[in-house]
């Protein structure tokens, strides 16, 4: 297999859409068995479905040049339509009754929406980086310390950006930071 070839394998295995599909019913288990389940796939489907259909339109519109937003200049609207499912998703669980920790994990999604449209506004941060290293925060907490091992993700994500020539090593280097710090001080304030 050429290195390109795995470059963009990788790019689609760990981007945070494909992610989601394992991590929300794990999270929605450990929150509350089967009803946590259930509230995990409400605030999936919430969640990852509205920026999807985004993508989708956009690319067969032409507002999109690519699924992954190579155009910075693409991002902040994108950016702006998810934030805009985050903040729909956190009603829905708020006023559901979902377990606070699908809630705080929604919350997770805006706060680290709000901040990458407002990075994405004048510099092109890395969100392969932050969605791995959110994720592996959330594991950490979730399940304890073993999983600090899911950081390792971090580096065939980075090669792999570094590879497709998406990302210069700062643009890596600050999403893998923005990721951890903004999911640890949501984690930390809500206590889920």
């Amino acid at each position: 297999m050429k290195r390109t070839t795995l470059a963009k394998w990788i790019s689609v295995v760990f981007d945070s859409s494909f992610l989601s599909l394992w991590l929300f019913p794990l999270v929605g288990w450990q929150a509350g068995g089967i009803p946590g389940v259930a509230w995990a796939l409400v605030a999936f489907l919430i969640l990852t479905g509205f920026p999807a259909a985004y993508l989708v339109v956009g690319r067969r519109r032409g507002w999109v040049s690519d699924l992954e937003l190579s155009n910075r200049s693409e991002r902040p609207r994108f950016i702006a339509v998810s934030l805009a499912s985050d903040l729909f998703a956190l009603a829905v669980l708020w006023l559901g009754g979902a377990p606070r920790l699908v809630w705080a994990f929604a919350l997770m999604y805006a706060c680290l929406g709000a901040t990458m449209l407002v990075i994405s506004s004048f510099w092109k941060i890395s969100l392969h980086m932050v969605g791995v290293a959110g994720f592996a925060t959330l594991l950490v907490y979730t399940f304890g310390p073993a999983l600090a091992l899911s950081y390792v993700a971090l580096l065939p994500v980075a090669w792999a950006r570094l590879v497709r020539r998406k990302h210069t090593p700062a643009q890596l280097v600050a999403g893998a930071v923005a990721g951890l710090a903004i999911t640890a001080s949501v984690l930390l304030v809500v206590r889920p």
